[in-house]
């Protein structure tokens, strides 16, 4: 259990360092895409140390939306020399894709043996490349936004076995550059084995990307909200 416990306690004061350095931003924008959203996913693992249980994962995944959204009066979305200020009406389409490379484990839990047949607890720490595309539309014109850039990633998550093939959990991931850029990501899933290589898992996903516009030291956050489905390839 101290492995799990050093782990909650980095975490704990990483987040509360992002959530100060967040206050020092006086422009917040949120773009809502629950319009429609979907998800896909693609991970595979292979062992790094069997006597430590460590792995290294690659993962890939993809959301994509589409939102129409209000910017409150007294708030602005800057798009290189464009201001918009609000109050006023913006809509358009939003892409995001990110890829990670980490090393942790699928089971750091201590505990009996049953404990550990039926619940399983993965914590896995290394870094994201983030790819943003965002369209917007305001007053007949269109912009266009992208962002690309690299943060520390982290992803944790917990489940429990149904049956040998069924498993039910939640996982979560978040990745954080020196510029406050960085996602939040969280979701509700099920895991089925299909052979010792290939697992399909599909649930509901809650997503957040953050990035700085330094131009006017504003934060603009993109959400997505909706189904996911993906391909887990352990080797």
């Amino acid at each position: 259990m101290c492995r799990v416990g050093i782990c909650v306690v980095e975490y704990f004061t990483f987040f509360m360092l992002v959530v100060l350095m967040s206050a020092c931003t006086s422009n917040v924008i949120s773009i809502d895409s629950k319009d429609r959203s979907n998800f896909t996913t693609l991970e595979t693992s292979v062992p790094v140390s069997d006597k430590m249980g460590a792995r290294l994962k690659l993962r890939a995944s993809r959301a994509e939306g589409v939102y129409s959204q209000t910017v409150p009066d007294g708030k602005l979305i800057l798009i290189d020399d464009i201001q918009i200020r609000g109050p006023t009406d913006v809509g358009g389409t939003t892409e995001l894709s990110y890829g990670s490379i980490s090393v942790g484990s699928d089971n750091i839990l201590d505990g009996g043996e049953e404990l550990q047949h039926r619940l399983l607890a993965s914590v896995y720490f290394g870094l994201a490349q983030t790819l943003m595309d965002l369209t917007l539309v305001h007053d007949g014109a269109t912009y266009r936004i992208n962002d690309r850039t690299t943060e520390f990633y982290m992803q944790g998550g917990v489940s429990y076995k149904v049956t040998p093939e069924f498993y039910a959990g939640g996982t979560y991931a978040m990745s954080m550059g020196p510029d406050l850029t960085g996602i939040s990501e969280a979701d509700l899933r099920m895991d089925y084995i299909l052979s010792k290589h290939l697992q399909v898992m599909g649930g509901y996903r809650w997503l957040e990307y953050s990035y700085l516009v330094q131009e006017d030291d504003s934060i603009v956050r993109v959400e997505f909200r909706g189904p996911f489905i993906g391909l887990y390839m352990p080797f």
